[in-house]
């Protein structure tokens, strides 16, 4: 079916020609797609192999660095003793009256002896991030905003720290909001976007599917309370609008671009709003992200 010449259908009912053709075409765009997923497949297994790698590394470093800790701390201390010997030795052999005023008698002075400082071990997820900086694109591309409850004000800082105590890897996290009462928003990449999902509800947490950021219900500030419905969905739209700028404040410059064209492809901001590199750096050459965060929540509430 695949080989099918336009030749060999001629003579063939129109209405059997163009299903044997759609039909064609159909075979041919399942095939690409299995050979993409194989490389895919292939792809991953590739990772999988080079993390497990890693890990076994670290574990053995940390193995080494436990067993040499011992043996640098009694050197150390047998350094100190020789020093201290030789100083001793030569002071005796000085003339009376020389020994404040030699070098020697200055340097027997005890100083502190610090240990050596030993770098820092990786760990699984700083190198499985170095792993993804060197690898080539692959698999679906795009952000999600998760939506999950919570039963009371939060920080920032606060609801990272409980994610990670969950297991979620908070350096995946992009961006945390609080976009009604008893909402917070987070966004992620779309292929870590299942894996989040998982972490939180084998906690017991509940995925909110069914929010929506523009919804007029999410203003809850009693100043809008006079405002009609139509007012509201406006209000709700420039509040959503007012976050999604903000984010992209804090995201770093490679980060911010393709979130930016996200935002722009659910309507949320304008194309003309999508940042660039050159609004991404302020007149000191630094990136707007390294600006403090305000840490509670934001006008919906």
């Amino acid at each position: 079916m695949a080989n099918l010449q336009i030749g060999n259908m001629q003579g063939l009912p129109t209405e059997l020609t163009s299903f044997l053709t759609t039909l064609q075409a159909q075979i041919m765009n399942v095939q690409n797609r299995t050979d993409q997923l194989e490389r895919l497949a292939a792809e991953n297994a590739r990772l999988t192999t080079e993390l497990d790698q890693a890990r076994t590394t670290i574990t053995n470093l940390q193995k080494q660095l436990g067993s040499q800790s011992a043996p640098e701390k009694n050197f150390s201390q047998i350094s100190l003793s020789n020093l201290a010997g030789t100083v001793g030795t030569s002071d005796k052999n000085k003339e009376p009256g020389l020994e404040a005023s030699t070098w020697a008698s200055k340097a027997s002075v005890s100083l502190p002896v610090t240990a050596p400082k030993m770098s820092a071990v990786p760990s699984a997820h700083r190198i499985a991030a170095s792993v993804r900086m060197f690898a080539l694109p692959s698999g679906p591309s795009g952000y999600e905003y998760v939506y999950i409850p919570r039963s009371r004000r939060l920080k920032h800082k606060e609801v990272r720290s409980s994610l990670r105590t969950l297991g979620v890897d908070s350096s995946r996290l992009l961006d945390i909001n609080f976009p009604a009462r008893g909402v917070i928003g987070i966004l992620v990449h779309v292929q870590y976007a299942d894996t989040f999902k998982t972490k939180v509800t084998t906690s017991s947490v509940e995925i909110l599917d069914a929010f929506d950021p523009l919804d007029p219900d999410n203003v809850a500030d009693p100043k809008y309370a006079s405002l009609s419905t139509h007012e509201l969905a406006n209000t709700a739209a420039m509040l959503h609008y007012d976050r999604c700028l903000q984010a992209l404040q804090f995201l770093r410059p490679h980060v911010a671009i393709p979130v930016g064209h996200f935002f722009c492809e659910e309507g949320w901001i304008s194309e003309d709003e999508i940042p660039t590199r050159t609004t991404l750096t302020n007149a000191t050459g630094g990136s707007l992200f390294k600006r403090q965060r305000s840490s509670s929540v934001t006008m919906s509430e």
